[in-house]
């Protein structure tokens, strides 16, 4: 009996020719199949990430403390770069016998030229040899520039500074003037014809102005910014914006011992300082001190060339920061141990319902990773709640893939995807056309308007440049405020960049004359818009720090192409409510069919040489 018993038990799972035939739900195949590859890929991507975390939360954090101090270096040289070039260019001027200093109604107009455009320099001087000065200088309060003569054979300053002329162009330790009650940082430019001394240009830059500049404009960095000349002086602090009290000819900077910041004035105290514990880079330093019941972490580097002094650039903000970033850290992990588990669940449970929905799921999934996203449709919805949870799942999903479409230029990520394996470093020099545009009084424009209102005015300016550009075949690189970049002869190579470049700047004219009439008749305000364009070679590729890069260019090319749209400020008429502006390079790239207007030759700022500048004069192309 036992024997029978066992037979027929047997049949139940193989048939009478002894074959065994599988009774496992598909439901149940799906659900472990997917509930795998969750646990798999979700897993893997949260124990790299977790590991990356760990890794590298300090060095992100050392990568930001160097960066910050790394852009306020650059930007102060930026701020005073200034100086250098037009005391340069003055001097050139008078030792080349291009213009005469003591033809005051010939040379006057060139000093108030030189500070054009330069707001940090407050005044520009030659003084000769005899201390007789003929100056340009700014106002303060009203910004106006004005012309005034000087006699400084009394002035023991002045006098003590001329007879340390060196013969080369130096930038002189910072002076008090008592009658302007400011301290001043002055770049000397010795003037020579002939091997005969003329006298000196000198540049002058306000260092209150400079408080000015790292605390409210230049320096987009966290933490309290300052400059210190030497080990022993402030030179630039919030607290020095409106001037600093007991100032004298003998004392033109506050001693750091002393200064209102307590905070700062520590900064080289030797107790309660410990190692800052991040990985910066050559040059640039930094420490923790435990002063007045906290933890302030200093980070500073060293920049010669400004004085005799060398200047440490630097910032310092509350130690605590450090530990929210670890909280955070500890925050995400929990967060992501959670994600894992409800995924996980979630992938099983959907599992076993699916049945007939897993072929049009799988092929929806594979035009996923072939981002066609906007092709794809949403799935169905189902009488059975988990396959139904599975379609509003997908179809969110979806949507949010929408949303990235939307944020990343898909023909970059499509092509980069067809190159292969993402390279960090991949870059290279190609001949690209870049276009930059700006709206022309936003500000005035959008006055009044209620925050919905200036998002709404702002993204419908944007949609009729972008129309214009992806018509062309261009790419929207970034969208600045009220600007946009774009560039076209990347990552595709197209020969006749400057011609589409060109073509989408017309009709970009055309739609905001077009947009401006509809807004004349509902009784707003016009819109201007600036363009610039320029074709050269750029650097193309992969821009950014390690796990977070942009595809985008660099280089000289993309800074002409933003100078030659500023440059429309001057060179059209106010009112204007389009300026096209193109570099000769860019003109000598187009056929017949554009209509260039020969603007003349001009020095962009930033830039030695000059350069040739047309007009594309847009309503004959659009005519034509």
């Amino acid at each position: 009996m036992a024997s029978n018993d066992s037979m027929v038990t047997t049949r139940k799972f193989f048939g009478s020719n002894s074959r065994w035939y599988g009774r496992v739900p598909i439901s149940v195949t799906l659900a472990a199949a997917i509930g795998l590859l969750v646990l798999v890929t979700v897993g893997v991507v949260f124990g790299v990430g977790v590991w990356l975390a760990q890794k590298n939360t300090f060095d992100l954090l050392s990568a930001n403390a160097h960066q910050a101090i790394a852009a306020d270096v650059s930007q102060i040289q930026q701020h005073l770069s200034p100086a250098e070039y037009q005391a340069q260019f003055l001097a050139n001027q008078i030792e080349s016998n291009e213009i005469d200093p003591t033809d005051h109604e010939q040379f006057g107009p060139m000093l108030i030229g030189a500070l054009a455009g330069v707001p940090q320099i407050e005044a520009v001087m030659f003084i000769d040899r005899d201390l007789q000065a003929f100056a340009a200088g700014r106002d303060a309060d009203s910004n106006e520039v004005g012309l005034s003569l000087f006699d400084y054979s009394e002035d023991s300053i002045v006098r003590n500074n001329m007879e340390d002329v060196s013969g080369e162009a130096e930038w002189n330790p910072p002076i008090w003037r008592e009658q302007f009650q400011k301290t001043y940082l002055n770049r000397i430019h010795p003037v020579k014809r002939n091997g005969v001394t003329l006298g000196v240009i000198v540049a002058v830059v306000s260092v209150q102005q400079m408080s000015s500049f790292i605390s409210e404009e230049g320096l987009d960095t966290d933490g309290n910014r300052f400059i210190l000349y030497g080990r022993d002086y402030v030179l630039a602090h919030w607290l020095m914006m409106s001037g600093y009290p007991e100032r004298s000819p003998e004392r033109p900077l506050p001693n750091l011992d002393e200064f209102g910041d307590p905070v700062l004035a520590s900064i080289w105290q030797r107790e309660g300082r410990r190692e800052l514990i991040l990985n910066l880079p050559a040059g640039t330093d930094g420490h923790v001190l435990e002063i007045f019941n906290d933890s302030y972490a200093f980070v500073y580097r060293r920049l010669a060339g400004f004085g005799p002094n060398a200047m440490i650039v630097g910032t310092y903000f509350q130690a605590d920061d450090y530990g929210k970033e670890v909280e955070r850290m500890i925050a995400a992990l929990f967060a992501g141990i959670a994600a894992l588990i409800v995924s996980l669940i979630a992938a099983i449970t959907l599992g076993r319902r699916i049945a007939r929905p897993i072929v049009r799921f799988s092929g929806a999934a594979s035009r996923v990773g072939d981002l066609d996203v906007s092709k794809i449709d949403e799935l169905p919805g189902s009488m059975l709640r988990e396959l139904n949870n599975q379609s509003i799942a997908f179809n969110s999903m979806l949507r949010a893939l929408r949303w990235f479409e939307l944020y990343v230029p898909k023909k970059i990520v499509a092509r980069l995807i067809k190159e292969g394996e993402v390279i960090e470093t991949f870059s290279d020099a190609r001949e690209v056309t870049i276009m930059f545009t700006d709206m022309v009084g936003f500000s005035a424009v959008s006055e009044g308007m209620l925050a919905p209102e200036v998002a709404a005015f702002v993204n419908h300016h944007f949609s009729l440049i972008a129309d214009c550009i992806e018509n062309e075949d261009g790419t929207i690189d970034k969208f600045i405020g009220d600007a946009v970049m774009a560039f076209w002869g990347a990552p595709d190579s197209q020969s006749d960049s400057a011609e589409r470049a060109c073509r989408a700047a017309c009709a970009i004219a055309a739609a905001i004359q077009e947009d401006n009439e509809r807004r004349i008749m509902i009784g707003d305000p016009p819109v201007g818009i600036r363009i610039g364009i320029h074709t050269g070679v750029a650097t193309v590729g992969n821009i950014g720090a390690p796990g977070r890069l942009n595809y985008t260019m660099i280089g000289d090319t993309v800074n002409i192409g933003q100078r030659l749209e500023q440059l429309g400020k001057e060179v059209y008429p106010i009112g204007t409510d389009v300026s096209i502006l193109v570099s000769g390079d860019t003109a000598s790239s187009l056929g017949p069919e554009f209509n260039c207007v020969a603007a003349g030759r001009y020095k962009l700022q930033g830039r030695m040489g000059e350069i040739e500048v047309f007009k594309l004069d847009a309503m004959d192309k659009k005519n034509g």
